[in-house]
């Protein structure tokens, strides 16, 4: 029997899990080893119209309406219900969630047999939204956990009783290397400083705008690459930006758009309170630029002293001591010839473990 496979994902916006797993995706499709179909679980995301024409795309909506209210209300498992339907149109044997905000749909495993695998992004953090039921379902019905970084791993490694493997985030370096070619050649006036994440406490944003602050220059520019969420950090961020005029926020729409501000960068900041891996850190080495990262987890598997620093300290006057000390001197940094974690070997842990998945 062939192997059949649901992945299920928010959006498929490009966040660095779900940028991954599109890159997985596609090339899982082109091997042809396996039947591939995606769950939307949120609303469309700019990766959707990407997808390989042939896999095909399911949404689950799970935004009630009051009609949905009514039916629940009623004994009717409204969610269970189109769970149903799209497993009975693609009738996958394997289930395969990318992050774990959708694992609460785990439950339903048993009803229709399937095997499942869980890819964790995330460090101790998130598990703070997560729901104490969810998380034993996840326990309990989970076949095989993959961990995105050796970081994610020993979370789970004391009392996880099932397989796990460690598929490390990368990126195709070759060909993100390639844009170096194009990038923008440094302002002997300006010098850019980039960051990049969607606005959260998480991400540090509010330390970015605080260095920004604390280092103002007419000769140095804070750029900020991300979307911002329906939320009161995100409106605080705002708000205190506006008033204090450090940093320039651009959300960009498509990769070519990121790509395009990025490429101006001559120092990349990462100001994250916690990170199980950084893929926009490795697009910014892909890029030759030096990183400087707060001491925030995955940042310490990627930035060493020869192309950056980490700074220990979680603060905005730690961080701008760390951030001018390699802008005075940025010439005695050396742009990466390869990363740590290849995607090709990283993929071909995926394409076995797909096939195999209760090894």
């Amino acid at each position: 029997m062939p192997t059949k496979v649901l992945f299920f994902v928010n959006s498929f916006s490009r966040t660095g899990s779900e940028t991954l797993i599109y890159e997985f995706i596609q090339d899982l499709n082109r091997q042809g080893k396996i039947e591939i179909g995606i769950v939307i679980c949120d609303r469309k995301g700019e990766l959707v119209d990407l997808i390989d024409k042939n896999i095909p795309v399911f949404y689950l909506n799970q935004q009630f309406s009051v009609l949905d209210k009514l039916l629940f209300h009623t004994g009717t498992d409204v969610i269970g219900k189109q769970i149903k339907k799209i497993q009975d149109s693609f009738k996958a044997n394997l289930w395969y969630f990318n992050t774990i905000s959708q694992i609460h749909l785990l439950s339903y495993r048993d009803q229709f047999h399937v095997q499942t695998i869980v890819h964790v992004h995330e460090l101790l953090y998130n598990f703070e939204s997560l729901q104490i039921n969810d998380f034993k379902t996840m326990l309990q019905k989970c076949d095989h956990l993959v961990a995105c970084s050796s970081l994610v791993k020993d979370i789970f490694a004391p009392f996880f009783q099932k397989p796990i493997t460690v598929i490390n985030s990368s990126i195709k370096f070759s060909e993100w290397k390639s844009h170096r070619k194009n990038k923008t050649t440094k302002s002997n006036k300006v010098l850019k400083i980039i960051g990049s994440g969607t606005v959260c406490y998480r991400k540090g944003t509010d330390l970015f705008i605080e260095v920004a602050d604390i280092l103002r220059s007419p000769f140095v520019e804070f750029i900020w690459l991300g979307k911002k969420n329906n939320n009161a950090f995100s409106e605080i961020i705002q708000l205190k930006n506006e008033k204090i005029k450090s940093v320039s926020f651009i959300e960009t729409n498509n990769l070519e758009e990121y790509l395009t501000y990025l490429k101006q960068g001559d120092i990349f900041l990462s100001t994250s309170r916690e990170e199980s891996m950084g893929l926009v850190i490795m697009e910014a080495q892909a890029l030759g630029m030096p990183v400087v990262a707060t001491d925030s987890g995955g940042s310490t598997l990627l930035v060493h002293e020869k192309d950056g620093k980490i700074v220990k300290e979680l603060n905005p006057e730690a961080i701008s001591i760390g951030l001018k000390e390699v802008m005075n001197n940025l010439s005695s940094y050396n742009a990466l010839d390869k990363l740590k974690y290849d995607y090709a070997i990283e993929f071909q842990k995926l394409s076995i473990l797909i096939q195999n998945p209760l090894i």
